[in-house]
């Protein structure tokens, strides 16, 4: 059977084991990330009362 070998860029995903991580990809995904989106204090809140409250009250 062969292994299939994925590659982070497809993937997102940062967490895989055994993936090398160089500084320049760090780097990178650190600036992505500082695009945003970003909330307000206000905002979060109510995002996170929306998630919280049962899906036959919304």
């Amino acid at each position: 059977m062969k292994t299939k070998t994925i590659k982070r860029k497809e993937t997102g995903n940062w967490a895989l084991p055994g993936e090398p991580l160089t500084l320049d990809e760090f780097k990178e995904g650190i600036k992505e990330a500082e695009k945003g989106p970003f909330y307000t204090i206000d905002e979060s809140k109510k995002i996170l009362n929306e998630w919280r409250r049962p899906k036959n009250s919304r």
